[in-house]
This record gives structure tokens, C-alpha cells and sequence, in this order.
């Protein structure tokens, strides 16, 4: 298996992965979203909440904001106390969300929860707990998707390689365009080579979901071949 790094902006990474097949592509990208352990907030505790916001919306907004972790510190179950108070006039940002641990926080510290009026007052605890996605979409630390890696052809089969070049580039600017294709000429996808995309809800940065899945990955496999051998 051959892995290029195609591209990478923020918290979005671009590879080109040879030789290999649908299926490891495939268990990848699931090991990716819903097989990596990261953060969210689980148990809310609302002791004051004179806002208009109902409790059950506030929670399920809380929950949905994603926070950085350690991914070698915190491990699938382990939980991280925060706190939350404000009193209004004015909007309760994800910046104001405490956390005991100074390296765990919202990725993004401006993300609106909720608004307070004046004398409104807000006041509560939270457990952010390590889990998977598949347990929750606000455990999905990013979107993971792939395509066949395509390629121009002429009639006779051969590989057209500046215009396999303009094919990467037109996937990597993000713009739709027509590819303008000469007689005789096709475009084909490799069934064994793929374009996998990962943008990360910034939890962990791509590297680290990668590595992490990889490692997952191995893990499922070797325990695979160690119940076969008791069969």
C-alpha cells in the first residue's frame, strides 16, 4: 500500500491511497467516524436555569459542541468535570464553558448556546465523557469520505499522465468544472486507488484520527487471527 498526502488546509487532509481495495478503505473511513474514542459532554447538571431556552434543547446543544482532548491521556469511558455559569444581559457562548482539566475546551469558543435577558441567570455542572460515535453523533470527531481515483485514458489504454494531474487539481480547488476530454479519450476510475478525505470537528487533529484508527485497525485484525487459530 502506497499513502500520499494530497493536501492539507485547517483541519482538513487530503490522501491518495494505492493498492489496496474497497473494503480497507471502507473499514477506515467507519474506524475514522464512529470507532475513535474523543470527548463530549454526556451528564448535564441544571441547577439554575431562568433562561427561555428549555433544559432538554440546552443539554442537547451543550452535547454538540466539540472539545480538544488528549487523545493519549483520555482513554474510552474517562470523564472531565466542567462548569458553566453566567447571568445576563447577553449570549452564552461555548468560551464560557469551564473545564477542571486546562487542556480540555471547545474547539471553537464562539459557538452561541444560548441568550439570557436581563436578571435571567444560568448555573450548571457537566460530565464530558469519552466515547465512540456510534454511540452518538456527538462523539464523531469528523467526516471521512473517499472516491475512486480517476483517470484519463486514451482508446488504446494508456494513461494520459498530465491530464491524471489536472483531474487531482480540479478535485483539490473545491471547483465544479467540466473536464474537457480529447477524441478517444476517457475517463476511467481505479478500483484500487482512492482520494480519502478527513475533516476533522477539530477533537483531534487528521494525523491523530488517522493513527488512531490504523492502530485500531491492526488491533481488530490481530484479534481476528488469534480467534481463527481457536476455531
Amino acid at each position: 500500500m502506497d499513502v500520499k498526502v494530497l493536501q492539507e488546509k485547517g483541519d482538513t487532509v487530503k490522501l491518495v491511497i494505492k493498492d489496496t481495495t474497497h473494503a480497507f478503505a471502507n473499514a477506515l473511513r467507519r474506524q475514522i467516524m464512529v470507532g475513535t474514542p474523543v470527548l463530549a459532554i454526556d451528564d448535564v447538571h441544571i441547577y439554575e436555569n431562568t433562561g427561555e431556552m428549555f433544559d432538554e434543547m440546552l443539554v442537547h446543544r451543550l452535547g454538540m459542541v466539540p472539545l480538544r482532548m488528549d487523545s493519549k491521556k483520555h482513554k474510552s469511558g474517562d470523564k472531565v468535570k466542567l462548569v458553566l455559569e453566567k447571568e445576563g444581559p447577553g449570549t452564552v457562548y461555548s468560551k464560557d464553558i469551564k473545564s477542571t482539566d486546562p487542556k480540555i475546551e471547545p474547539v471553537d469558543m464562539n459557538i452561541p448556546l444560548t441568550k439570557l435577558s436581563e436578571g435571567q441567570k444560568l448555573r450548571l455542572e457537566m460530565d464530558a465523557v469519552v466515547g465512540m460515535g456510534r454511540q452518538h453523533s456527538k462523539w464523531q470527531p469528523a467526516i471521512a469520505s473517499y472516491t475512486e481515483l480517476p483517470q484519463v485514458v486514451s482508446e488504446k489504454g494508456a494513461k494520459d499522465k498530465a491530464y491524471k494531474s489536472d483531474v487531482l487539481e480540479m478535485m483539490l480547488d473545491g471547483k465544479h468544472r467540466d473536464i474537457i476530454l480529447k477524441d478517444g479519450q476517457s475517463i476511467q476510475y481505479d478500483p484500487t486507488a482512492f482520494v480519502f478525505t478527513v475533516e476533522s470537528h477539530g477533537n483531534m487533529s487528521p494525523k491523530e484520527l488517522f493513527e488512531s484508527a490504523v492502530e485500531e485497525l491492526k488491533e481488530k485484525a490481530e484479534h481476528f487471527r488469534r480467534e481463527l487459530k481457536n476455531l
